[in-house]
């Protein structure tokens, strides 16, 4: 029996405009990420407008648009169990929500409760913070508030968004256990800054270590992108003529860095890290910011093609499809262009090749391509952005439907693409029921799939959530991939229930766990340090970063030599956001909550060159 989704016609209409209600007020879309759905059984959930969601697998799909201010509720109407709601009601932002029902007969998944402690606010001020799933906090006196519940095992991120001030915050963010956090703000006009190094742009342990040079500011050096307030950077710059590699860093902030930059909306900026010189990419032909925000900068190897996903409505003409869109943007013409414009669901999480000639990201619309006719479920598509072809690769070979995919990476020249599935369809033999990384090849009809155990078997599930997310890389010349996961019987399988990184030679199936020291004894905790986090690798394949928080692998942020074993110790303290590599290897960009930069007393995004 094919997969079959039933949507009722009032959100039809509302989506495709037919209705004048949404037209008349602010709307933000929601979906709805069903789970645990096994052959023959049926699942309905209705919202508190009356409008009905019915599936029969699981799967992403698109509830429609609520008014921004307004109360929302999701519930189950009927199936074969009750499913595990999440997320399912509150008051609409303008953040886009993804309501997730754990249909599984095992048992649901699990809750902890965060708390947020602020201090040092004084009488007639008013602060708000805001997490990533788009709830907001406001208190005007010292307090310590209800944040809600997080989903073990998912990444949460606090963040602050006004106040008379900034706050120090504390605790904010990383991967949500069974622990209790209560979140730290301090709000005081001073605070005690913790102790740095005698030189903290020099990294004690390395003889050869760069200064480490804050990116995040704005031309004037007036204006700094905090660490909460920006992110999710991408390096390029290949040695030529007047430029060198890692010159040049695209990065996401909220922060007023430019002029045209609204100090509202997240938007991408571009910086120039040989003379200051930065620009503001997710703008429209009028030099006016996104109006609204933009996530997940990605860059070409010389650094002059940016790519990244955005809910702005003003980047381009004819923009009319109110979801997130994939776009990119080119220096030497100052111009943005979308890929995804014409179709009918969101589209995000793009990666570009390194001749920024290809764009590969994830979209659940069902008009780019055919195959996805109907289908509301996330593809992975690859984008010729020269010829303006878009080809489906999450693809059943036998039917040519697509079957889902997520979190692409593309080489260098888009020949390659390694994406994750939970679908069993991709591949024959796949019968671990959980997910699996997969690499498309241009001519080459079948899917490998390369994370098997080093000899080749399916593997366990390890310490993982059933919805567990992750977003394997591909290195430039399309030999190599990193993914992390808990699976015990990996190669040289630890035992300590710990994520590991492990990089699989596509070519041969050859499997390195990368997460070891020099003595090949495994990380003692987890590496990266967030779930199915990206860990970025050169061109060649030989060089790897990545966050951990073992104390045997040398350092809270690291650059590996896969091959040789060589290790840079970056960074051994404070808060570390995922970082990026250049195209050889030799420069980093990270954000980092220490003020690592003595010229400026400020967090962000900081670039670093570890050889000379």
């Amino acid at each position: 029996m094919k997969n079959v989704v039933f949507f009722s016609l009032f959100v039809l209409a509302n989506f495709l405009g037919t209705n004048s209600f949404y037209s008349q007020n602010a709307h933000t879309l929601f979906s709805l990420k069903v789970v645990g759905i096994e052959a023959g059984e049926w699942f309905s959930f209705k919202d508190n407008l009356g409008r009905e969601t019915s599936t029969n697998h699981s799967g992403t799909f698109n509830l429609g648009g609520f008014s921004q201010g307004s109360r929302y509720e999701i519930s189950q109407k009927n199936g074969t169990r009750n499913c595990k709601l999440i997320y399912n009601e509150g008051t609409v932002t303008a953040t886009p929500m993804i309501v997730v029902a754990n249909c599984s007969k095992e048992a649901p998944i699990p809750i902890t409760i965060f708390s947020l402690k602020t201090t040092g606010i004084e009488v007639g001020e008013w602060f708000t913070f805001k997490d990533n799933l788009g709830r907001e906090t406001s208190v005007n006196h010292s307090t310590t508030s209800n944040l809600g519940g997080f989903t073990q095992g998912l990444q949460y991120n606090i963040t602050q968004t006004k106040g008379s001030r900034n706050c120090k915050l504390s605790l904010n963010e990383g991967t949500v256990t069974s622990n209790v956090v209560t979140v730290l703000a301090d709000c005081s006009k001073t605070f005690v800054t913790p102790s740095n190094p005698s030189n903290p742009t020099t990294n004690n342990n390395e003889a050869n270590q760069k200064t480490f040079d804050l990116v995040s500011r704005s031309e004037d050096k007036k204006t700094f992108g905090i660490l909460a307030e920006s992110g999710t950077p991408a390096i390029g710059g290949v040695v030529a003529t007047g430029v060198t590699e890692g010159q040049f860093v695209a990065y996401m902030t909220s922060a007023k860095v430019d002029p045209n930059h609204d100090g509202k909306s997240r938007q991408i900026m571009w910086f120039n890290r040989g003379n200051g010189k930065s620009a503001l990419v997710s703008s429209g032909s009028d030099g006016k910011s996104g109006d609204k925000d933009s996530f997940n900068p990605v860059i070409s190897y010389n650094g002059y093609t940016v790519a990244f996903e955005s809910f702005a409505t003003n980047l381009v003409q004819d923009d009319t499809n109110k979801v997130s869109d994939v776009f990119y943007w080119n220096l030497l013409n100052s111009t943005v262009k979308c890929v995804t414009c014409h179709g009918n669901y969101p589209s995000d999480s793009p990666t570009i090749s390194g001749d920024g000639n290809w764009i590969a990201f994830q979209s659940s619309a069902n008009n780019l391509t055919s195959g996805v006719e109907g289908n509301s479920t996330v593809n992975v598509y690859l984008a010729n952005l020269n010829s303006g072809e878009i080809i489906l690769l999450s693809k059943d070979p036998k039917t040519g439907k697509g079957v889902g995919g997520s979190h692409p990476s593309v080489s260098a020249d888009g020949s390659r693409v390694a994406f994750y599935s939970y679908s069993d369809k991709l591949v024959e033999g796949d019968g671990n029921k959980l997910w699996d990384i997969f690499v498309w090849e241009r001519g080459n009809p079948n899917l490998r799939r390369v994370s098997l155990t080093s000899d080749g078997m399916e593997r366990d599930q390890g310490d993982e959530s059933a919805s567990r997310v992750v977003k394997p890389t591909i290195s430039g010349n399309g030999k190599f991939v990193t993914f992390a996961t808990t699976a015990t019987n990996m190669s040289g399988s630890p035992t300590n229930k710990q994520q590991h990184i492990y990089v699989a030679e596509v070519d041969t199936g050859r499997l390195i766990r990368a997460s070891k020291n020099a003595d090949g004894v495994p990380g003692n905790g987890n590496s990266p340090i967030s779930q199915g986090e990206r860990i970025p690798i050169s061109h060649d394949g030989y060089w790897i970063t990545f966050t951990t928080d073992a104390t045997n692998l040398g350092g809270k942020l690291v650059v590996k030599n896969i091959i040789g074993g060589e290790t840079h110790s970056v960074q051994t303290t404070g808060r570390i956001g995922t970082p990026t590599i250049s195209r050889d290897g030799k420069c980093i960009a990270f954000p980092a909550g220490d003020k690592l930069d003595t010229r400026f007393h400020s967090s962000g995004i900081f670039a670093s060159c570890l050889k000379p």
